[in-house]
């Protein structure tokens, strides 16, 4: 993710209209549903066009607003830039819309946010990495921890003899905290000592930036048995990074999560072990119907209705992942039309 352009993403809708007077627009479409919608959704995130959430969140987004006939509109910088993003929330919930996403896992400073607008009576659930002491309504997405122990697992079963091991994550991201947590928890827990995690880097999110990582994990670590990368961007930098050092597919074992359809070719071509795919069209997708609901389903708890301090939506939901290997790649690319 090369972009250095802090935008504010907007539709044309006249709610983002405040929006747009200080931020710039970013050329990414980024409002879905019918122009004459009454209820209007936000979602909002930090680097809000990474070609991850492109690819897949975005597709969730645009089928529950055509579902439902709301529209959902994309906040966000599109660089990573968490006052621009707490911005981003506080002046979103200013504008009371009917409800509002927050891609939590970037950074545990915006829960404050979360709060106030909860406070302002704008119904909020976060995604993508948890906010548990903000008050919002409901979490939904992956269980990080579970991330991690996959990607633990993986390496294991690689590296039954063990080895040194090392992962590289955008390293201050609550989610991402939370998997390299539980990646090292695993291990130390079934590793039988025979696995040394040597370093645990900070990527940025950029993959440019994870093959310069790799590189010098390498030139520290010549007999480094295995990589571990937690961010969309680490995969692909850590792909470089091997073939630029001369090796191998397979020399050292790799794990990551996905990225765009075609970074599945290296788990085809041996260069990634296993890779950790989110079900991302579900984030969104639940999120908005999951505010939907709160906004208008009418059931109670214990006999309150929402506006009365109810909770009649789930206040969590994992939305699970799957694990794309050697064995099941063909199908994947195959679905997405990769050649």
């Amino acid at each position: 993710m090369k972009s250095i352009v802090k935008a504010i993403l907007s539709g044309a809708a006249l709610a983002a209209t405040a929006l747009l007077q200080t931020f710039p627009v970013s050329a990414q479409e980024s409002s879905f549903g019918p122009a004459d919608a009454k209820e209007t959704y936000y979602w909002i995130s930090n680097k809000a066009n990474l070609p991850l959430f492109v690819q897949y969140d975005y597709v969730g987004m645009k089928r529950i607003a055509e579902e439902l006939g709301v529209k959902v509109i994309v906040a966000g910088p599109t660089d990573f830039d968490v006052p621009g993003f707490i911005s981003a929330v506080d002046q979103v919930c200013a504008q009371k819309p009917s409800g509002v996403s927050v891609v939590g896992g970037w950074d545990p400073s915006l829960t404050e946010s979360v709060k106030k607008c909860m406070e302002q009576g704008v119904p909020t659930v976060v995604d993508d990495g948890d906010l548990p002491d903000s008050g919002r309504l409901a979490y939904i997405g992956t269980n990080w921890t579970q991330v991690g122990v996959a990607q633990a697992k993986k390496l294991m079963e690689m590296l039954p003899n063990g080895g040194k091991l090392a992962s590289m994550s955008i390293i201050n991201a609550g989610n991402m905290r939370e998997a390299v947590a539980g990646f090292k928890a695993y291990i130390e827990a079934n590793g039988g000592g025979k696995y040394t995690i040597v370093a645990n880097e900070d990527d940025g999110g950029d993959a440019q930036k994870a093959a310069q990582v790799t590189a010098a994990i390498l030139a520290a670590n010549p007999d480094i048995a295995g990589l571990a990368g937690f961010d969309s961007e680490s995969g692909a930098g850590i792909v470089t990074a091997l073939r630029e050092a001369g090796k191998n597919p397979g020399d050292i074992k790799v794990t990551a999560m996905e990225q765009t359809p075609d970074f599945f070719k290296s788990a085809k071509e041996g260069w990634v072990d296993g890779i950790v795919v989110q079900n991302r069209e579900l984030f969104i997708y639940y999120a908005v119907k999951l505010l939907h609901d709160y906004n208008h389903n009418t059931l109670k708890s214990a006999g309150l209705t929402s506006k009365d301090g109810g909770r009649p939506i789930p206040d969590s939901l994992d939305t699970g992942v799957i694990l794309i290997t050697k064995d099941n790649v063909d199908k994947v690319l195959t679905a997405l039309n990769v050649k």
